[in-house]
């Protein structure tokens, strides 16, 4: 059960019954389930991370309405409440160290009020057209002509990425583009960054062998006494093969193979948490038969995927292109390829005196418990790490775990792969995702500008330089 103390509602996850148990969140509200979200849920059939987000985001909602919601009584106040609830969100509702809402909301960001107020719309939109409820928000006045062009600009982009283009209709989407929602949020501008969050080269191979190294240990001890090898092969592949911080966390022992062309060097594949297939041995004919991963969680070990468990061992799961459709999984593209024979040298160090041999479960990274290592452990591992070696763990520095999947971009970039080329190596559905990781730096752009400068001198352009020169002053 999730709650939080003073709030006007309380977050269950309860198991589904009509959908074999699967875990689901229960919003209750003044002590009451709210059904139809419940109902919500069971409709989109979300994965749970996700789900968490849309209930995070309607639980506000609901003690806002708690805390506010009389000042509002009249019907015709419905968007005027709904304005509110968003600048509440986006300013917090803290005013000089005191609150007469009660509710102590700190200022968010925007794109971040943005995504919960979308949300909120969202489900608000389902239950009127399920339930023939007031929408909080609707699509009730004429579009301008520039929210119209904003419209087709996020459908044709919309298309363009998606994998299922040839079923949308510019005929189906011409009535929304003329109808606008009743409260508009203020535009995000996004702020250009001096480059993306890169944890830089210069200092990867100091974090990996000083900064992961462990108390009290010198020269003369073992390899695996002397550094943190699991948190090293996670850095290893968040650094040198793009993943996200979470999905190291889904990797189960069998995972890592023996690269064909190299044997020297490991293969990684990552498979989707539950719906990844697993080969094993049918304990009753010896024959290979395969599974989804969350079936044979449940049957051998009675466990369920990361993505749907809670506590410190959760481990979310974002949308990702998977290379090898018949696992449901995809690759690790070490770049550069050399990565893969320290890789599997450290592993199977990892594997012979570190990970105990037998655990209930097959998860490859585990605790000093044995138990699945969560996100939040070795984020605070690395943090450390990273102090170790005299920086700090600024997510805007690039010292974030995150800042190494920003710098294995920019190495694909500069390794002059195409860009279909990245979004595979980098596991996007869309092309336009790895935008923000392959952005130059203005290191990068005064490199550029100054290598092309005697070009523009030989282009013949009538362009003199000392002609832009003031004159002396007398």
């Amino acid at each position: 059960m999730r709650s939080l103390h003073g709030h006007s509602h309380l977050c269950l996850v309860v198991a589904d019954s009509e959908r074999s148990g699967k875990l689901i969140h229960l919003i209750v509200a003044s002590g009451t389930p709210v059904w139809p979200l419940f109902h919500y849920f069971q409709a989109r059939n979300l994965d749970f991370s996700t789900e968490a987000t849309y209930a995070q985001a309607i639980g506000l909602f609901i003690d806002f309405l708690a805390a506010k919601a009389s000042e509002f009584a009249e019907v015709g106040d419905r968007s005027r409440l709904f304005n509110s609830f968003a600048h509440a969100l986006l300013y917090g509702t803290i005013r000089d160290g005191d609150d007469s809402t009660g509710l102590w909301w700190h200022a968010r960001k925007q794109q971040r009020v943005n995504r919960l107020v979308g949300l909120v719309c969202e489900i608000s939109d389902w239950l009127h057209q399920r339930y023939d409820n007031v929408a909080i928000n609707p699509f009730s006045r004429p579009a301008s002509v520039a929210e119209q062009i904003a419209f087709w600009r996020r459908w044709n982009t919309s298309k363009a990425a998606s994998l299922l283009n040839h079923t949308k209709s510019r005929g189906a989407a011409s009535g929304k583009a003329k109808t606008a929602r009743t409260v508009v949020l203020p535009v995000d501008v996004p702020i250009v960054a001096d480059g993306a969050p890169a944890f830089l080269e210069d200092h990867i191979e100091r974090l990996l062998f000083e900064g992961f190294v462990r108390s009290g240990a010198h020269s003369q001890k073992p390899p695996w006494l002397r550094w943190n090898i699991r948190d090293i092969l996670i850095t290893l592949l968040l650094h040198y093969g793009g993943l996200r911080v979470s999905e190291p966390m889904h990797l189960w022992v069998d995972d890592v193979f023996i690269d064909p062309s190299n044997p020297k060097a490991a293969r990684v594949l990552v498979h989707h948490p539950s719906d990844g297939i697993y080969e094993h041995p049918d304990p009753m004919t010896g024959r290979t038969i395969c599974s989804t991963r969350a079936d044979y969680l449940q049957v051998k070990y009675n466990r369920l995927p990361l993505t749907e468990t809670t506590g410190k061992g959760h481990a979310g799961w974002k949308n990702s292109l998977l290379t090898h459709r018949a696992r449901n999984a995809f690759e690790v593209f070490w770049f550069p390829q050399s990565i893969g024979e320290l890789f599997l040298s450290l592993y199977r160090t990892y594997i012979q005196q570190v990970r105990p041999f037998s655990l209930n479960h097959p998860y490859l990274f585990v605790t000093q418990d044995g138990e699945p290592v969560g996100v939040g452990s070795f984020s605070k591992s690395h943090s450390s790490a990273v102090r170790r070696i005299g920086l700090e763990p600024v997510k805007e520095l690039g010292t974030s775990p995150h800042g190494h999947r920003h710098a294995y971009g920019q190495r694909l970039k500069k390794g002059e792969l195409s860009t279909k080329e990245i979004q595979v190596a980098m596991h996007h559905v869309s092309p336009l995702s790895q935008d923000v990781y392959t952005q130059a730096s203005s290191a990068d752009v005064w490199e550029v500008i100054k290598t092309a400068t005697p070009k523009l001198a030989a282009s013949g352009l009538p362009f003199n330089s000392h002609a832009l020169l003031l004159p002396p002053f007398k």
